[in-house]
């Protein structure tokens, strides 16, 4: 399971700034990138400076949120806090334990770079309308599912890495 996440958290760091780049073409000047309750635009950005801060965000971000989760405690053992610490990183179970943060790091890398992707063509579609007004019932969908996930995410791991059986 570890190589397929690997592999497709790989993909979407690949995929997410195509589709970036590709559908930034169709965003105005001022690209509306706040919004305030309502759907309302109050923040704009350059058109330049929004496709640049987007793929930052969809490749740079979650690089180094895996990178800090997956690999951050090979290299910085000592600083990598966890309950049970002496258990989980003993000799015997230490390989498991790393393979196990680096797969799920990549597998929250996953989550992050699809929530941010759906989060610009939401600001895409905003922008689509005149004046932009955010559509607030697909924006929150998508913030629920990312919220509910990460929740997950944080409950495998306390679970995962719990008191030692």
């Amino acid at each position: 399971m570890g190589v397929v996440v690997r592999m497709l958290f790989g993909l979407c760091v690949i995929v997410a700034p195509i589709v970036v780049w590709t559908t930034s073409a169709e965003l105005p000047a001022r690209v509306a990138s706040h919004f305030a309750r309502g759907g309302y635009a109050n923040g704009f950005m350059a058109h330049e400076t929004y496709v640049l801060f987007m793929l930052a965000m969809t490749t740079l971000l979650p690089l180094v949120v895996v990178a800090s989760i997956g690999l951050l405690p090979r290299v910085a053992t000592a600083r990598l806090s966890m309950r049970h610490r002496e258990h989980w990183l003993a000799p015997q179970r230490r390989a498991a334990t790393m393979a196990t943060l680096a797969t799920w790091a990549c597998a929250f890398g996953v989550v992050l770079v699809s929530f941010l992707t759906a989060i610009h063509l939401v600001t895409l579609e905003a922008n689509a309308r005149t004046p932009a007004r955010l559509d607030e019932g697909v924006f929150f969908a998508v913030l629920g599912v990312f919220l509910v996930v990460l929740v997950a995410w944080i409950g495998f791991m306390a679970v995962r890495f719990g008191r030692p059986r």
